[in-house]
């Protein structure tokens, strides 16, 4: 394994730590929101999470994509202190005005929005929440490229903390639903970003250069589209599944999408350190032959997370710790849609390799066409399936929706940067994955046919060639610094 492959690998596992650490806080909320919250109560808070969500892309608008891309073409650190404190002013000031107009609008979106203008202080804190959030964005960004992954999980860990250590105060003790919900993810949106600002003080001036604010917004602009129809895939089947069933089911549904946060750990962990990596490997043969060596290690274990998540997806929705339910019983039927939803995060993950091109190229308008293509099947393909197979119609829109972004990001990327991919081996691991399925279906899916399906795609990796021994012992290296590498 190559020392750039090496860092990738290294970089992406501290990511991932940080994210299982980050991301835990979703999960160990789960069985608190499904035992202490009602559907009905628990599809409010889900609709509010994906009003957020939307507002985050209109709040930072590709800002710190531009700015990681530009940080390391400047010529010095002068040059860099001031392209970071110009967008870290130009983030504040947007931010500001956009949270004045939710402020002052509150009671008419909550109508809008959660269909009731009682809940206007929840859009209120949703407006604080966004401030600090988007604030938070470019100071995250620069401890990326600088490798300070360690810190950077730390202070995303302090977010974990604050949130959940709040939410059991003011959702279990103090018993406060929906309010309590909130107010903890404020508190720990303004913990978070006090801190990350302490530790980027030293690059913060008051500067503001126009010039860097162009550069900016020419480059970062086409991600707002882009984000928008990205967070439309991921969020407006709630919506849609509200109008065509009820808040009850987008509660059940939203419990079983939350268990994507599995792949999506791998994906996010990936993104995190993948972005800086490639931007620096730059547009030369020797990336492109790296390149092609990260998406194969990529899809073999996104495909080995996936074979074994569906083969005991079950096991993992009856968990009960100290009496108290992973997933509550008004929400188990949701386990239907879970293999569906991680299909859809593994090819959020071969988009995210098929990027290179279009960065290099600074063509970031194909991005929002893509992204703005990909948000179109999913809401055609939610509206024609979800009238007949409700939440399943919902998940297999997901699943659309990311396919047609990777599929369409790849033809595209290879026009302008072709890379050359071993597409003969992702099919071997394809025909792994379907062995393994085989033959947990031939033995009636028991417990021991699902095991005996997950040691035959074990062997299948190693009989198709799939990854061979010297691989193996090369990523087993990683964990063990000084083990022999395999050339």
């Amino acid at each position: 394994m190559t020392p750039p492959l090496r860092q990738l690998t290294r970089q992406t596992l501290v990511y991932g730590a940080g994210n299982v650490l980050t991301r835990l806080v979703t999960f160990l909320l789960l069985p608190i929101f499904t035992n202490v919250l009602t559907p009905r109560e628990y599809g409010l808070t889900t609709l509010l999470y994906v009003f957020l969500g939307f507002m985050n892309i209109i709040y930072h608008y590709g800002l710190d994509a531009a700015f990681m891309r530009y940080y390391n073409e400047a010529d010095d650190s002068d040059a860099r202190q001031s392209l970071f404190s110009t967008a870290l002013w130009l983030s504040l000031g947007t931010s500001c005005v956009l949270s004045f107009l939710i402020l002052s609008g509150s009671s008419g979106l909550a109508s809008l929005l959660l269909g009731n203008g009682q809940y206007g202080h929840l859009l209120q804190l949703a407006a604080g929440i966004l401030l600090f959030d988007a604030v938070s964005h470019v100071p995250f960004s620069l401890l990326r490229l600088k490798g300070r992954a360690t810190f950077f999980v730390s202070i995303k860990l302090l977010n974990v903390v604050t949130t959940l250590g709040m939410n059991i105060y003011l959702v279990v003790i103090k018993g406060m639903g929906l309010d309590g919900i909130f107010l903890s993810v404020a508190a720990a949106s303004a913990v978070t970003t006090l801190s990350v600002l302490a530790a980027s003080g030293e690059s913060l001036q008051l500067t503001f250069n126009r010039t860097s604010v162009n550069s900016l917004l020419r480059f970062g602009f086409p991600f707002l589209p882009a984000g928008l129809a990205s967070i439309t895939m991921e969020s407006i089947d709630r919506y849609i599944l509200s109008g065509l069933t009820d808040t009850a089911t987008v509660g059940i549904y939203t419990a079983g999408y939350k268990l994507g946060i599995f792949m999506l750990l791998i994906t996010t962990a990936f993104q995190y350190a993948w972005q800086p990596f490639f931007l620096k490997a730059g547009n030369n043969s020797e990336s492109k032959a790296l390149f092609a060596r990260v998406f194969n290690y990529f899809m073999v274990i996104t495909f080995f997370v996936w074979t074994l998540l569906t083969l005991f997806i079950s096991e993992i929705f009856q968990l009960n710790v100290a009496g108290v339910s992973l997933i509550g019983p008004a929400f188990v039927e949701a386990q239907s849609i879970v293999p569906i939803i991680l299909l859809a995060y593994v090819f959020q993950g071969a988009y995210l390799n098929f990027l290179p091109g279009i960065y290099f190229e600074e063509k970031t308008k194909y991005i929002a066409a893509i992204t703005g293509l990909s948000a179109a099947v999913n809401i055609v393909v939610n509206f024609t399936l979800i009238p007949s197979f409700g939440m399943t119609g919902a998940a297999y829109a997901t699943l659309a929706g990311h396919g047609t972004m990777a599929i369409t990001t790849y033809f595209t990327s290879k026009k302008l940067f072709p890379i050359p991919y071993d597409w003969f081996r992702l099919f071997r691991a394809v025909i792994a994955v379907v062995i393994a399925l085989g033959t947990a279906h031939l033995l009636d899916y028991t417990l021991p046919g699902r095991i005996a399906g997950a040691a035959a795609f074990i062997g299948a990796l190693f009989l198709l060639k799939v990854i061979t021994l010297g691989q193996l012992k090369n990523i087993v290296s990683i964990f063990m610094p000084f083990a022999k590498e395999t050339k």
